[in-house]
């Protein structure tokens, strides 16, 4: 009996996972070592450590390293699959049944809806206005869309919205000076 998380995951999928996580963990890498706007200090005093950054900046350092070789590794990965004649990158995997789907949207949907009323990180980035709201938004319909995507079997097409609600979830936590006290 195979289950979906035992199940080897097709070349282009895991070409593009490689490709999705070298990206994320370069660009981790590249904010921890810059450090704009002092995120680091901000995330260490949240957590009570007293702005001491040297362990994220080490971290950095590592996702630094290892993420553009896995961003190359993932392109090789990407053109040699496009080059064998293999099927597309988009196309439907295995999936639930559509009750399940439409019960895992369904559940999605509504925390969304539950977050955007009660969390006041996203109220003030709505109030804002500008960038923060729009990241805000585009961060909330890049889970609800990587949600529904990967529930009806396309992994791939997933893990793009799942790069993209990272980018604006950075964008938005960056930007969060600009948005008023709650």
């Amino acid at each position: 009996m195979y289950t979906f998380a035992s199940q080897q995951m097709p070349a282009p999928d895991s070409a593009l996972f490689d490709l999705v996580w070298g990206l994320g963990a370069t660009a981790l890498g590249w904010v921890a070592l810059i450090n704009p706007r002092g995120v680091l200090e901000w995330i260490e005093l949240r957590r009570g450590r007293g702005g001491k950054v040297w362990r994220s900046r080490l971290a950095g350092g590592v996702f630094a390293v290892v993420g553009p070789v896995m961003l190359i590794r993932g392109v090789v990965h990407l053109l040699t699959s496009e080059q064998s004649g293999r099927s597309s990158m988009f196309r439907q995997t295995y999936g639930p049944s559509p009750v399940v789907a439409t019960i895992v949207i369904v559940v999605m949907v509504l925390a969304g809806i539950h977050a955007w009323r009660t969390n006041p990180f996203l109220l003030a980035a709505w109030t804002a206005g500008g960038l923060p709201r729009a990241c805000a938004v585009l961060g909330t319909l890049a889970a609800l869309s990587f949600v529904v995507l990967t529930v009806f079997g396309y992994v791939a097409a997933g893990m793009l919205c799942w790069a993209l609600g990272g980018a604006a979830a950075a964008g938005l936590f960056l930007t969060r000076k600009r948005c008023p006290a709650p």
